[in-house]
């Protein structure tokens, strides 16, 4: 099966052909920095990062452009509100996103740009609209002329006549759904040089402009959020198509994400963030892998509720993982498979999990890729993720489980496979394990791995030897150190207390 997308532009799922063999160019419309991004701005964030990677996976080289709105009438109305320059506004909430970015560590980006340092660039769009006539200029301002543009519409369905006055309310448009390419500048507001006066760019146009800079014309992958369809999305098709009449399509495949939602309506900042939407208040709470794990396990272009409930079940959910991650490290990594081999020989269920595991080996991945290709369906290829963690787990955390170097070899195999897979999403239980001891070492400045392994082996000696009250006085000092032993047939694990 090749992959397949649904494409909002012919509202269908079409087989994804690259304009270039072999390479992908996509752009996702980044935030407006006027305040700390919610988690509904992240599931954007984190939908076109898998993306991106899933289309790595496959073997394309990605170029991915996300762009960051840092003039726009929210920040200037912050600014005013606060009585302070909008770059202090911009600033203060590009280096918050950043942050965010970080914390749940997407660096896929390939390029950031700032709509102020394209300013050329628009003025080069709008000249082209202008001289095409399909903008106009009026007092100052610019517009474009929707009506000359028989095509509007064609990404959202609307018509013409049934739409509503554009977000620009001046007098001097020459219909009421024009909407602004250039605005004139006003006392105070931010404003630059242009042929048509000083003023700054609308909104929509600023995308046009960072788009083919970096992308060029007909590029693959436009995404964003659904409620960006219209006007934003149908505007920046409008508007790039009129600047280069000639160059065909503006985009190819044209992706939208899902609302979040909470008590059945969707979330947006305006209205009125309470502290758990905003990312970096939920960060402090829940782990960038249960984050990702939570938004995509919802299909990307359905609803997501939004709850303390449902982070709490991903929570759950990915601490099973990460269990199970762990008790594979601790098998993959004996020493004592070869004393194991005759036992194993003679033992049918053994020989059942081994073909368990092997079937699991053989058919994870082409599993994967199938659920995957499906629109990325991430929902359907992390439940499928799960099952198999869930499979091997049941089968060496079972009483009589015996293993020998081959399964070994193929537990590996699965080890690293599956790890593998879930990065493609973000995701990173091996690294958990790992950060989840670090953190917690620093925390307490109590313990590292090396001494936990090492009181594990003197505690096994003390009981080899039947020294219980060494033993016990062992798992009470990890105990104490927020270490919990687990003593199984085959040698004893330990997880940190949560």
């Amino acid at each position: 099966m090749a992959l397949k997308l649904h494409n909002t532009l012919s509202r269908k799922k079409e087989l994804f052909v690259s304009s270039e063999k072999n390479k992908v160019k996509m752009y996702v419309c980044g935030p407006t920095v006027y305040n700390y991004i919610s988690i509904g701005n992240a599931r954007p964030v984190i939908v076109f990062n898998m993306v991106r990677n899933y289309l790595k996976y496959l073997g394309y080289e990605v170029l991915f452009v996300q762009n960051i709105t840092d003039i726009e009438d929210k920040i200037i109305n912050k600014a005013n509100e606060e009585g302070v320059d909008y770059k202090i506004i911009t600033e203060r909430y590009i280096k918050a996103f950043l942050e965010d970015l970080n914390t749940l560590e997407i660096d896929s980006i390939d390029e950031i740009p700032f709509a102020t340092g394209m300013i050329n660039e628009i003025i080069d769009i709008i000249t082209r609209i202008i001289n095409n006539d399909y903008g106009y200029v009026a007092g100052g301002n610019v517009y474009f002329d929707v009506f000359k543009d028989k095509n509007y519409g064609k990404l959202s369905g609307q018509k013409i006549d049934e739409m509503k006055d554009s977000d620009d309310g001046e007098f001097e448009k020459r219909n009421k759904i024009d909407f602004a390419l250039w605005k004139k500048a006003k006392p105070g507001e931010p404003s630059w040089d242009s042929p048509w006066g000083r003023g700054r760019p609308g909104w929509h146009i600023e995308c046009s402009a960072m788009a083919y800079k970096y992308l060029g014309f007909g590029f693959d992958i436009h995404g964003g959020g659904i409620d960006l369809i219209f006007p934003h999305h149908e505007n920046e098709i409008a508007q790039s198509e009129a600047a280069f009449p000639e160059k065909g399509n503006f985009v190819k495949y044209w992706m939208h994400n899902g609302m979040i939602e909470v008590r059945e309506r969707k979330m947006s900042k305006s209205d009125g963030l309470q502290d758990d939407w905003i990312l970096k208040n939920l960060l402090k709470k829940f782990s960038a892998n249960v984050i990702k794990f939570y938004i995509l396990s919802t299909h990307y272009r359905s609803p997501l509720e939004f709850s303390g409930e449902k982070l709490e079940e991903s929570q759950k959910a990915f601490e099973k993982i990460t269990n199970t991650v762990r008790n594979i490290q601790f098998i993959i990594n004996k020493k004592d498979a070869e004393e194991r081999e005759s036992r194993i020989n003679n033992n049918l269920k053994s020989a059942e999990d081994k073909r368990k595991l092997k079937y699991l080996l053989k058919s994870i991945k082409a599993d994967f890729i199938s659920v995957m290709d499906d629109d990325f369906n991430s929902a359907g290829a992390i439940g499928i993720l799960f099952e198999a963690i869930k499979t091997v787990n049941g089968i060496i955390q079972a009483a009589d489980f015996i293993y020998d170097k081959e399964f070994i070899h193929d537990l590996n195999n699965f080890y690293n496979e599956i790890t593998g897979l879930y990065k493609i999403f973000g995701i990173d239980p091996a690294g958990a394990v790992k950060k989840d001891l670090i953190e917690h070492a620093a925390e307490t400045g109590s313990i590292e791995a090396s001494q936990i392994d090492k009181l594990i082996q003197e505690r096994n000696e003390a009981r080899s030897i039947k020294d219980f009250k060494k033993s016990d006085e062992i798992r009470s000092r990890l105990l104490k150190a927020g270490i919990i032993l687990e003593d199984r047939k085959d040698g004893t694990i330990w997880k940190i207390q949560k």
